[in-house]
């Protein structure tokens, strides 16, 4: 019984220290995002979010907000990461939360992510914009 103990225990560790999502994969994740957003490539921006995001509202209907947020904050001028927390997702997942101040054109955003590990590949769970206010 204690032979399985000691190798049970090391196997344990790494599983949880594997599934922790890698804060700088997790930046790049989301910096790509806001750029396919801010490129009007919407039909790819799926590929970035979790299935749960994705099976929320249709692509039309998020296409259509990535469209009316670009024509009231204008172009990405510049983006950077001002916040990251790790945490827990509703099902026990762990996670990333990451919080971007972008400049645009004509406005500020503060957007707030959540970033996942879902089968191997990190996916965005949460994605929230807001108007910075000085």
């Amino acid at each position: 019984m204690k032979k399985w103990f000691v190798p049970f225990i090391i196997i344990a560790i790494c599983i949880l220290s594997c599934s922790k999502v890698e804060p700088n994969k997790a930046k790049a994740l989301v910096e790509l995002l806001i750029q396919k957003i801010d490129s009007g490539k919407y039909s790819e921006t799926p590929n970035y979010y979790s299935e749960e995001f994705n099976n929320s509202e249709s692509l039309d209907a998020r296409a259509e907000k990535y469209k009316e947020l670009k024509d009231a904050n204008g172009d990405v001028q510049s983006m950077q990461c001002i916040s990251e927390k790790a945490s827990t997702d509703p099902d026990d997942r762990p996670t990333l939360e990451l919080i971007y101040k972008v400049k645009h054109t004509k406005l500020t955003s503060l957007e707030a992510f959540t970033v996942v590990s879902q089968n191997g590949d990190l996916k965005v769970e949460s994605h929230d914009i807001k108007q910075n206010t000085p």
